[in-house]
């Protein structure tokens, strides 16, 4: 409620003592364990999205250097068939099957959260 350039622990505990004895203390809100569950299905799903970004930065690396690269429909099934497509040395194409599965693991399990995370938004006003 005040602010100050300087901390001061001892005028710090007289204003908290003085706000407890005139009720002026500022209530704090914590979230109910049904707000927090909600917050976990966000936060885990935000994880998540951001893995699915990194894999697919790293199959595009993968195309770039093999010579394919596309501007528009990147992530489309056409460029995904000229993706598996590809001719690879042995250790980059187990990379590429890896990250493809986890790919499609991840987006599977995205969709499952975008379709928990629009039941809370549609029960909530």
């Amino acid at each position: 409620m005040r602010v100050r350039m300087q901390e001061t622990d001892s005028r710090d505990a007289l204003h908290i003592l003085d706000l407890l004895l005139t009720d002026r203390f500022p209530r704090i809100w914590i979230p109910s364990p049904a707000e927090r569950d909600v917050r976990q299905l966000v936060r885990h799903r935000h994880k998540l999205v951001r893995m699915r970004t990194s894999v697919m930065n790293q199959l595009h690396a993968l195309a770039i250097g093999q010579g394919l690269c596309r501007k528009q429909k990147l992530w489309s099934k056409v460029w995904r068939m000229e993706l598996e497509g590809l001719v690879l040395d042995p250790r980059a194409h187990r990379r590429r099957h890896d990250l493809l599965e986890l790919l499609d693991q991840l987006n599977s399990w995205i969709a499952e959260l975008d379709r928990a995370v629009m039941k809370e938004v549609q029960s909530r006003p």
